[in-house]
């Protein structure tokens, strides 16, 4: 008797799961981006354009005019954030700013407020400030007031959840966002076509 209540019991869990949604494939048609740093190494970055539309479309555009070539990491927090997006940076030596404080580079370089000239609308989601993630930085929270400053969630920032903007992750060389120092340029930045993204992956296998 025990026997059969059993079987009832297997073939009804069995049942419950056929009829469950399938889950997601790993498979993204998602728009990715590799970031080359300069004594770093390669980010491939992975952008959300179905959770912020405008944003995403405004950083592509950006990285498809090599706007961020030359650019520095013009402010890193540990266990905070890495920022850059300054097009300013680009005539300041990164060793310059290597060993000071954040407030003092906006001081003394007068970098952190610039940008490309046109703002984006805040887009609001459901998406989280975890770490490698990638959000739009911003005068205030909850503005439009974002452009082509960025930053990298060093740590789950969960404060700024609702309040920036988070339109991608990085999906290659996390281990490598921890190792970004104040003052590290990006020699460049490039939207990766279906093709390449096949071939680093693959490469990434061997």
């Amino acid at each position: 008797m025990q026997k059969k209540i059993w079987m009832y019991v297997i073939a009804a869990l069995l049942a419950v799961n056929a009829s469950a949604s399938p889950v997601k494939s790993s498979k993204t048609d998602n728009p990715e981006v590799i970031m080359k740093i300069k004594n770093c190494g390669e980010l491939i970055l992975e952008l959300f354009p179905k959770d912020a539309p405008a944003t995403v479309a405004h950083f592509l555009h950006l990285v498809n005019t090599k706007f961020y070539n030359g650019i520095l990491f013009h402010r890193v927090v540990p266990h905070f954030v890495a920022q850059a997006g300054d097009p300013a940076s680009r005539k300041v030596k990164g060793s310059a700013i290597a060993h000071i404080d954040p407030s003092q580079v906006a001081q003394l370089y007068g970098l952190g407020a610039g940008g490309s000239g046109t703002n984006v609308p805040f887009e609001q989601n459901s998406l989280k400030n975890e770490p490698g993630t990638i959000a739009l930085a911003l005068s205030s929270p909850a503005s439009a007031t974002g452009d082509s400053q960025f930053f990298i969630n060093l740590v789950y920032n969960k404060f700024l959840d609702g309040q920036y903007c988070v339109f991608g992750k990085v999906v290659k060389g996390m281990n490598l966002i921890t190792k970004i120092k104040q003052g590290d340029r990006i020699i460049f930045m490039k939207e990766l076509k279906p093709k390449e993204t096949v071939l680093k992956k693959a490469k990434k296998v061997k």
